[in-house]
């Protein structure tokens, strides 16, 4: 009878690890994912996600892309589905020629929390852009200073900055 009893106590036990940890998803574990050389930032990029080099629009830089700019797409096949998926466009600079990023021209800003990341401390906010939900976030260290601009929604899917694959992407934004 005590092992029997003994059993059941094991089991409910288990059966309630299985339970608890499947109900976390991603949130305990690591993300899945690879880094994306930018140029002059390096990007991780989730299973799930695409990276894209920002285009170099004036014929500014010998690669041919602008090596400060990277654009990550979640669920997106090319550059152009951009506008289609929820979307991350990371800009670096290393010079302090960032102005640091105002509400001031967005509809029903809000102040977010910061986010500590292992390289930065991410100040910003959200708010809603030509109709969109948009997220604005903007660290500096030293000379470097890095904005990411987050179109929140796409045609199908949405993203918040506490997803576990956003913070991901924020944590694995290194300068070079």
């Amino acid at each position: 009878m005590k092992n029997k009893f003994r059993m059941t106590v094991v089991m409910m036990i288990a059966f309630m690890m299985v339970f608890t940890v499947t109900g976390c998803g991603n949130s305990g574990g690591k993300v899945k994912g690879e880094t994306f050389d930018g140029g002059n930032i390096e990007v991780f990029v989730p299973e799930g996600w695409a990276a894209y080099h920002g285009p170099d629009i004036f014929d500014d830089y010998e690669e041919g892309y602008n090596p400060n700019v990277v654009n990550l797409g979640k669920g997106s096949k090319s550059d152009a589905d951009l506008f289609n998926v929820p979307m991350v466009n990371i800009t670096y600079s290393a010079d302090k020629s960032m102005v640091t990023p105002t509400k001031d021209y967005y509809e029903e800003a809000k102040d977010i929390k910061d986010i500590e990341t292992d390289e930065y401390t991410w100040k910003g906010f959200t708010a809603v852009s030509m109709g969109y939900p948009v997220a604005i976030l903007f660290a500096e260290k030293g000379d470097v200073q890095i904005q990411v601009n987050v179109s929140l929604e796409g045609d199908e899917d949405k993203v918040t900055v506490e997803d576990a694959d956003f913070i991901a992407i924020l944590n694995g934004i290194k300068a070079k």
